[in-house]
Formats: C-alpha cells, sequence, structure tokens
C-alpha cells in the first residue's frame, strides 16, 4: 500500500493554485536556540516548531504537514534551504496547503529516527534533508530526502511534488490515510519479529562471512561508493581474525584502515576525518567534519594498532586527536559538534587545492613534490572546482626512487611544504563551526582520548580527557543525576549564552558511561567507576524495564511519538545504546563482580542477537559485545597501593 501511494502522487500530476502570506516566514524559528533552526528563520516557508501546537494547527486547518528535517553541517540541506525553501512559489504553495514543520536532528534524534525509519521502509534509502509528508495526527505517507525545486536529476521537483500530494489529499485522502495507517503497523510490528536459531559463535562468522564476501581488494572496503567509515567493525575484524587466527580477515581490516588514512576522507593538511567518501577509493570526501568520527575513528586506529603492533596505525589515531583538541575542542574543554561543509556557500572550497595555488606558496622543487605527494594536479579529482582534494598519492619511497632524494629529505621538504599550505588555508573563508554541545558525541571524543592516554602512554590525552568529562558532566548531568542530550550556545549582542536542550537518549547515556569506564581504566580514579554507576541506574530507570525479550528504549520516558517508543538494535552512524549497554555492563561485571551487571548485559546480549539475526554487519557493536561473551576477557588483579606508580 505505501509503493501504490508513491506511484499515484506522481501520477496525480500538478493542478494547485498558489497562495498564503509569504510575510510571515520563519519566525517561530528565530529565537530557537538551535543553529539549524536560525538558519531557516529568513525563508518565505512559513515553519513551526515541533510540538502539539504546529498538529493541533494542522487538525483545525484540516491540513497535511511538511516535516523537514536536517543539520547544521549539512550540505544538502543548505541546498535545500536555498533552492526550495527560499523560493516564493514553493513558499507560497506551502504555507496555503500545508503546516510546514523544521527540526534540528542533532537536537530531536527521536524525533528523526521514526521519520527515517519510515521514510526508509517507502523508499529504500534515507538520508538528510529528510522531506516526509505526515497526516495531522503525525502519521507519515510519504517522504523522500533532497529534492530539488524543479525537476532535476531524475528526481520530481519539489514544487511538482507538493501539488501533486495536495491534490491527492483533496481527492483521495483515504488512500493516504490507509498507506500511513499500514506503514505505522509496519514499524512498530517489527520489534517483534525474531530471528531463531541464532548462536553466538554463528553470528561471529556471520560477521566474518560477511565482510568477506563485500570486501574489494583494491581499493580496499566494503560495498560499493559511497563509502561510510566501520570503525567498530574493522575493530572487530582484527580482534576476530587475530582470535581465531584468520589472518586474511586482520589483513582487511589493517587495509581498509591504511586506505582510509591515505585517502582524501582524512583531511591530509589539517587533520581529522570527513564524514563519509563519495567514491570507493575514499579519495572524495563529503567535506562536513563531525566530532563522532574523530574520536571513534581515532579509538578504532589505536585500538587496532595495539592489537596488531602496527605503529602507523597507532601514529594515525594519535594525529586524529590531536587534530579534534585542535578543531573541535572549546574553551571549557568540551567539544563542538562539527564543522559545515560549505565555505562561502561553495561544498570543499576551503580544502581543495590546484598546482597553480601550491606554485604560489612554495619553491618550485617543494612545491612539485607536495603536489605528486598529495596528488593534486591539473585534472585534478574534485569536478565541482576544478581543483584536487589532498591524498597521499605515492609513499615518500616511490617518491625518492623516482626524484633521486632521499626519504628523509623528501619528508622534511613535503612535511614543511605542508604546513604552508595548512598556514595558508588559515586564511580561507572558513567553514562554519556548530559549537552545540552533544552528549554522546563528547562522551565519544573522551573515549577516545582515554584509549590513547591509556594505549600510548601519553598523560596529556589523560588530562584532556578529565578536563571534557569535568565540563561535559557540570553542564549536562543534572543536580539530580538525569542527562541532558545537548547544550546549545546562542551569541547576542557580544555575549555568548548557553542554552539547556532535551533529555539524553540511551545511545547518549549508554556512551556516557563508556567514557567513563575508560577514563577510570586510564586513571584509576574510582571517581569515573563511581560516575558509571550512576549513569547505569538511570539507564534502568529512564529507558526500561528490559521486559518480554526486549532490550531497552531509546528515548526516554515521557517521550510520545507516532511510533511506541523505539528500542534500537542496529548500528547507524554512532553505535547501538543497546549493544554498547550490553559491553559497559560486561565490563563493569568485570570490575566489580556484581553478578546483576551480568545478567543485564546476557540479556541485552540475547535480545539483540534476536533481532539483528542475519545481518552482522548492521551491527558491528554488538559483534563485539559477543565477542567478548564468546571469547571472554582476560582479567589481571594487581594488590598494591592504588596511588602508587608501581601498581598503576
Amino acid at each position: 500500500m505505501v509503493l501504490i501511494m508513491m506511484t499515484t502522487l506522481y501520477a496525480m500530476g500538478l493542478d494547485g493554485e498558489s497562495g498564503g502570506d509569504p510575510q510571515t516566514g520563519g519566525w517561530r524559528l528565530r529565537d530557537s536556540p538551535s543553529a539549524y533552526l536560525r538558519e531557516h528563520a529568513e525563508n518565505p516557508v512559513e515553519w513551526w516548531t515541533w510540538g502539539n501546537e504546529a498538529f493541533e494547527a494542522a487538525q483545525t486547518l484540516d491540513r497535511p504537514v511538511f516535516l523537514s528535517i536536517g543539520y547544521s553541517s549539512c550540505h544538502w540541506c543548505h541546498v535545500m534551504r536555498r533552492e526550495s525553501f527560499s523560493d516564493p512559489a514553493i513558499a507560497d504553495f506551502l504555507n496555503a496547503h500545508f503546516i510546514s514543520i523544521k527540526v534540528d536532528r542533532e537536537d530531536q534524534p527521536h524525533v528523526d529516527e521514526v521519520y527515517m525509519d519510515a521514510v526508509r521502509a517507502m523508499t529504500g534509502g534515507g538520508g538528510w534533508p529528510l522531506s516526509a509528508f505526515l497526516l495531522p495526527d503525525g502519521k507519515p505517507f510519504y517522504g523522500g530526502t533532497y529534492f530539488p525545486p524543479r525537476q532535476r536529476f531524475n528526481r520530481p521537483g519539489f514544487l511538482e511534488l507538493i501539488s501533486s500530494i495536495e491534490k491527492a489529499w483533496r481527492e483521495d485522502r483515504a488512500r493516504m490515510q490507509e498507506s500511513a495507517e499500514g506503514l505505522i503497523e509496519h514499524l512498530e510490528g517489527r520489534e517483534n519479529r525474531v530471528h531463531d536459531g541464532q548462536t553466538l559463535d554463528l553470528f561471529l562468522s556471520g560477521g566474518v562471512q560477511t565482510a568477506s564476501a563485500s570486501y574489494t581488494a583494491n581499493p580496499a572496503g566494503f560495498g560499493q561508493a559511497p563509502r561510510f567509515p566501520a570503525p567498530r567493525f574493522l575493530e572487530f575484524l582484527a580482534g576476530e581474525g587475530l582470535s581465531t587466527q584468520d589472518i586474511p580477515t586482520v589483513n582487511r581490516s589493517l587495509a581498509v584502515l591504511r586506505e582510509m588514512a591515505r585517502g582524501g576522507i582524512l583531511d591530509q593538511v589539517g587533520g581529522g576525518f570527513h564524514r563519509y567518501s563519495v567514491d570507493a577509493a575514499w579519495q572524495v570526501p563529503h567535506f562536513e567534519k563531525m566530532l563522532y568520527n574523530q574520536g571513534s575513528l581515532a579509538e578504532s586506529y589505536l585500538e587496532v594498532g595495539r592489537m596488531t603492533g602496527e605503529s602507523d596505525l597507532l601514529e594515525t589515531g594519535k594525529n586524529v586527536l590531536d587534530a579534534m583538541l585542535k578543531q573541535f575542542q572549546l574553551e571549557d574543554g568540551s567539544f563542538a559538534s562539527s564543522w559545515d561543509a560549505d565555505s562561502g556557500g561553495v561544498e570543499g572550497s576551503y580544502y581543495v587545492w590546484t598546482p597553480d595555488q601550491v606554485n604560489e606558496l612554495l619553491p618550485a622543487e617543494v612545491a612539485k613534490y607536495v603536489c605528486e605527494y598529495l596528488g593534486i594536479s591539473e585534472d585534478g579529482n574534485f569536478e565541482e572546482l576544478e581543483a584536487s582534494v589532498p591524498r597521499q598519492a605515492v609513499t615518500f619511497e616511490a617518491l625518492s626512487e623516482s626524484s633521486g632524494v632521499s626519504v628523509n629529505e623528501l619528508r622534511k621538504q613535503v612535511e614543511g611544504g605542508i604546513a604552508q599550505l595548512l598556514e595558508a588555508r588559515d586564511s580561507r573563508v572558513a567553514p562554519k563551526r556548530d559549537d552545540k554541545v552533544i552528549l554522546g558525541w563528547n562522551a565519544l571524543s573522551i573515549s577516545g582520548l582515554a584509549r590513547g592516554a591509556a594505549i600510548l602512554g601519553e598523560t596529556r590525552f589523560a588530562d584532556e580527557a578529565k578536563r571534557a568529562h569535568s565540563a561535559v558532566a557540570a553542564a549536562m548531568v543534572t543536580k539530580d543525576g538525569f542527562l541532558r542530550r545537548v547544550d546549545h550556545f546562542v551569541d547576542s549582542d557580544g555575549s555568548r549564552s548557553r542554552i539547556a536542550g532535551n533529555a539524553a537518549t540511551l545511545q547518549d547515556a549508554a556512551l556516557w558511561v563508556k567514557c567513563c569506564l575508560d577514563l577510570y581504566e586510564a586513571t584509576y580514579d574510582s571517581g569515573f567507576l563511581q560516575s558509571a554507576e550512576v549513569a547505569v541506574n538511570l539507564v534502568q530507570q529512564e529507558f526500561g524495564p528490559l521486559d518480554d525479550g526486549h532490550g531497552f528504549h531509546e528515548a526516554p520516558k515521557g517521550i510520545q511519538l507516532v511510533v511506541d517508543r523505539r528500542r534500537d538494535y542496529f548500528d547507524g552512524a554512532l553505535p547501538s545504546g543497546n549493544a554498547t549497554m550490553a559491553r559497559n555492563l560486561l565490563r563493569m561485571y568485570e570490575l566489580t563482580g556484581y553478578a546483576n551487571h551480568e545478567e543485564m548485559a546476557l540479556h541485552l546480549v540475547t535480545a539483540s542477537l534476536a533481532r539483528v539475526g542475519p545481518y552482522p554487519m548492521g551491527a558491528a557493536e554488538l559483534l563485539l559485545a559477543v565477542q567478548s561473551v564468546s571469547r571472554g576477557t582476560p582479567v589481571v588483579a594487581i594488590v598494591g597501593d592504588p596511588d602508587l606508580a608501581e601498581t598503576r
């Protein structure tokens, strides 16, 4: 029925008249704490914020709802804002026939997740901006992602689309309602669909087999473009391969980690990872930088480097942490959420180079070596700007052989040249940074720093992890022990105010527990273990109960949506909250011996396995949890004064 509805919308054609008052615009967003929402305040679209008021208006006016979800560093969100939401004809039509709601997915992930699930069920894909069309009660009946203002890229034009939906609303509403009801029934039924016969060993071997089947060696990676980093999955493969003496599996993990470290997905001039690669060779990224990528990728490079003894991976992990501290850290020690993909309205312009630009900055010989090393050519690999995204195109050894210059001398010249590129790049129009502090993303960064301290023995990383933990705890752990997800910064009249956001999700809380445990293991400060215990109790209180073979809910109590509080067992850009809690509880059982922790962990593993079933590649955090249960974790007890260096 969902697919029938989609086909009908395209077939019905255009038959709408524009109207409405474009002067009203997005005034409701002007005072929002969300930078993303404020960016839309000057649109002629009459935006509403998420809440009962908007849906009451839809019911009173008998209109469908257009729901647009995005985030501040999203390139295509900016494109749709400029192209469609600033178009007077589109705004007039939306204002006359729809209630339009704008949501920041980073502030309200529970809203985003429900409607993203719906769009994926309807279309087989998802992304941002998320564009969903709802009944006045919030039930979705149609959706997609980016739409151009007029038909383009084999996509329907947004004006044509909303005109078709408005006509269907007048002429075939019963079919829309039937489609929405069927979709909600489908979404709510998924949690009760289980896969029988999954054992721990079958799940682990399934993860390895899936990786083998989807792996390409040249370029190294899994699946087709676009390619996203999969840090937890690579960590699983390395550990599983070592445990079972499956060297090809270990080598696949190493090859992908090295391919990413050489590619344009890693900012070769300034450091830090971009969000994903648009090509299979990891050369051309989608240029936004997300905080969660930095902490999680740094940790996985360090963990795989620790397991395998590969020093280049340890060096990459260290460099990513240093770049994160430089680019994302705020004055109080916590971390901003993201850097935009665009600068001056152009995607990638801050990061790409031409040979002429390099030659203007560097002596001719140095410029030649830098261009060869970074693959900066006249042809370029970024067609939009006829420029090159820097990548490690050749090794210093190969460059030495072709040039006759020693490796050490080449390294000195090239690294010095790259430092000059960075200095020059700093004078360009920089992308905007979104300074909002997100609990789970900061927790990932704290974990990365704590693991850096433990694995590399660098106390400065422990100091920065403790500083960040203190800042985040002060701002986002309330006096009664509850956790907030986000703190926004609002600049006005030369001053900056900090505004508290919504309650934490299960994922936020689980990652907070993890970073407390990582800090405890890096510092042996028992206060961090106590903080983890407090947060575990909060998770049970706010996201439970664990009953009928289910895991924890993703949203805290009190959240009401068209789909009952969902439980998430698969990873997304971040690891599953249920799988993360399973790993946390296994670690806490090892540290404290409390049987209740082990009991809860095994419950979560069993519940997750039953729902993830034959799709292990989408559940890397669960693979790591199952690995811990199946393989066990060595425990070494050291007796002595915990304050003495010898004991530590």
